[in-house]
């Protein structure tokens, strides 16, 4: 069996703690290159992978010309994408780019023409889309399990905003996330989102910043912090559903909850996305008065488990998974999110 040959650049909590260690489980994948321009943290991704000390690298454009990789993983801070993207694709190597997956929608659109004049393609690191109950509540939603939707209400609730040892990372400073939970955790509800009711036609949303400034990472001095801590809005879909969705970091007593209500003509499914649950779906349906219908909790059966590495290398392979999350994909949750950050700027509903 011919395995896949991978790179991965940027190896620090994201990279290094999903990315490398699901790449590492995937059977018909080899990750044989590491880039970060942390030395401290390349070595330790460099033993975790046992790779030589000439597979690893300090600047990504020696990982893409590697002539040993084939697919790339970009992992980096969000202002980096782009660039680190495009130069992926134009050496006709394939991608999987971390969410969001770009600055701005011009910046996702940039990547996306390079996509069209390169011999591979892209993947967007929508985590979500492969978590067992996602993909078993798509599949049974498919058969019209609960009718037409006509309203959802999407939680993602952490308390990372209290951690007394955060100081002023990237993630909140503009210049290099351009968004705080908006785009870092809101374009994962997005994404689920329009996949469930379909496209976003209009929004209207409010954000607030709760720990206003941070130590700086050297401890030194405090610095404000730019982005947002809490995200709220509330969404019309062109297919007629309306939407609330809550987005925060802020919220003591959740480490990773995140929670799916979608409400149709027919019946409603439910699920939580937490690594603290079972995989398992809510599912209310019934027969004649909505009063007399059934809520059961079903375990999602094996088949609808796929792990984001496994699926990029299926993809790679000529095996696309049916809701295969692409770059245009991204380009898209990149559009919704820069109207949310103009509505919350603005005090006013946004059409897309």
């Amino acid at each position: 069996m011919k395995k896949v040959k991978i790179g991965i650049i940027g190896v620090g909590g994201i990279g290094k703690g999903r990315h490398l260690r699901e790449m590492l489980q995937c059977a018909d994948a080899d990750v044989v290159a590491l880039c970060d321009i942390d030395p401290a943290r390349l070595e330790e991704a460099r033993e975790l992978a046992g790779l030589s000390k000439e597979q690893c690298y300090t600047d990504y454009r020696a990982l893409i010309a590697d002539a040993n990789v084939e697919a790339v993983e970009v992992c980096t801070p969000n202002y980096l994408h782009a660039e680190m993207a495009i130069a992926v694709l134009n050496a006709g190597k394939y991608l999987n780019l971390e969410k969001p997956v770009a600055m701005n929608y011009r910046e996702a659109i940039a990547i996306t023409e390079a996509e069209r004049t390169s011999a591979a393609f892209g993947m967007t690191s929508f985590t979500y889309r492969f978590m067992p109950a996602v993909r078993y509540a798509l599949h049974l939603m498919k058969d019209r399990i609960i009718g037409d939707v006509v309203g959802l209400n999407i939680t993602y609730a952490k308390d990372s905003a209290f951690w007394e040892d955060r100081r002023l990372e990237w993630r909140f400073v503009k210049e290099y996330a351009a968004s705080g939970v908006a785009g870092d955790l809101g374009v994962h509800l997005v994404d689920l989102a329009q996949i469930l009711a379909g496209e976003i036609r209009e929004l209207c949303a409010i954000t607030e910043t709760t720990i206003k400034e941070r130590k700086t990472l050297d401890g030194r001095a405090t610095a404000p912090v730019e982005t947002d801590d809490i995200c709220f809005f509330l969404a019309r879909f062109q297919s007629g559903a309306v939407g609330t969705f809550h987005v925060t970091r802020s919220a003591i007593g959740h480490k990773n909850t995140i929670r799916y209500d979608v409400y149709g003509t027919k019946g409603s499914i439910s699920f939580l996305l937490n690594k603290q649950v079972p995989d398992s779906i809510i599912l209310c349906t019934g027969e004649g008065d909505p009063k007399t219908f059934e809520t059961k909790e079903i375990a999602v059966p094996k088949e609808f488990y796929l792990s984001q590495a496994q699926g990029f290398v299926n993809a790679i392979k000529g095996e696309r998974d049916a809701i295969f999350p692409t770059l245009s994909d991204g380009a898209q949750g990149q559009r919704v999110i820069d109207a949310i950050l103009d509505s919350a700027q603005q005090h006013r509903w946004v059409s897309l």
